[in-house]
């Protein structure tokens, strides 16, 4: 068994919550495992709740953490013809496009009964709107999300906004929390409508800014703090991989230029020091809460594509 599937193995070992199974899943897509795609996408659609919120885990009051799940189920719906998957996966759109709490701009809460923007719903919300080609939601939502998180002194974004305080839960530049962001700009722009100019424009203008600031923090020993201004902090390890993910991905699909790739590779290789023999990858921002040191699926995950961006840019 390879590094990759090591690190798969122990992922799939872990307990995982909704944006946990979805973002496993798009791994599982992303390294060309169908089966296994098809295997997990079944059982969000098992666990779909009557408002349509796929995966829903003992009855969850988070609304766009059900983003995470629609691409792979989406995708699987494409695939076979538009059958249950499909209808599935309009069903969680549907919910997300009509039904679900937002403020008066039009922005989704991240859950029932709050008025909390967050920048994880960056992460797949405006992504899965563009997949299934609702471009003016997509944008909406990525503009909404970032513009109230942005700060625009040190170009990266807060946490967590209270839209009904009009204050911000947590003023802090959580690495995931940018990284989110991060690869939610780029996955939007990947299926993006050229026909939509200005938008992906001033997308891509946010999604540079925060790779090359995020860029100025790396350490000396090419890593990132879990605060990425903070250098009391912990180096943490999503936060290495997403940066790492995002570059090859973006070089391979031919959004940033080959200079970033040897950035890239420093990250890598500095992150495979903190993998274990067992495929668990150590010092992550960890699960439940997130707020130490610790293990997540989430990094488990995006070391996983980061391997296999890796693989595909090396080879193109």
């Amino acid at each position: 068994m390879d590094k990759k599937e090591k690190i798969l193995y122990a992922a799939l070992c872990m307990t995982r919550q909704c944006w946990e199974q979805g973002i496993l899943t798009q791994a599982a897509m992303e390294i060309q495992k169908e089966e296994l795609w098809e295997l997990m996408a079944e059982d969000m659609t098992v666990r779909q709740s009557e408002d349509g919120r796929l995966c829903n885990i003992e009855n969850t009051p988070a609304v766009t953490d059900s983003s995470f799940c629609i691409p792979s189920v989406y995708l699987l719906g494409e695939k076979e013809g538009k059958g249950k998957y499909g209808k599935a996966a309009e069903k969680n759109l549907d919910f997300l496009l009509n039904r679900a709490q937002r403020s008066g701009d039009g922005i989704l809460y991240h859950m029932i009964n709050t008025r909390e923007i967050w920048a994880d719903s960056a992460a797949f919300l405006p992504y899965s709107f563009a997949l299934a080609g609702f471009y003016e939601e997509a944008y909406q939502q990525m503009e909404g999300i970032c513009s109230r998180l942005y700060r625009e002194k040190e170009g990266l974004y807060f946490h967590i906004w209270d839209d009904g305080k009009k204050q911000f839960l947590r003023p802090l530049f959580w690495g995931v929390g940018n990284g989110w962001i991060l690869t939610g700009l780029l996955r939007t722009l990947l299926v993006w409508n050229h026909q939509y100019a200005k938008e992906e424009k001033q997308m891509k203008k946010r999604f540079f800014e925060l790779l090359d600031n995020m860029l100025c923090l790396e350490t000396k020993e090419h890593g990132f703090h879990d605060i990425l201004d903070d250098k009391d902090s912990f180096c943490e390890s999503e936060t290495a991989a997403m940066v790492a993910y995002t570059i090859y991905r973006g070089i391979k699909e031919g959004i940033v230029k080959k200079d970033y790739m040897c950035r890239a590779d420093c990250i890598r290789e500095a992150l495979y020091k903190k993998i274990k023999e067992t495929g668990i990858v150590m010092d992550a921002s960890g699960s439940p809460d997130f707020l130490g040191k610790g293990t997540s699926v989430e990094c488990q995950a995006h070391v996983i594509m980061m391997e296999q961006a890796y693989d595909d840019v090396r080879k193109s």
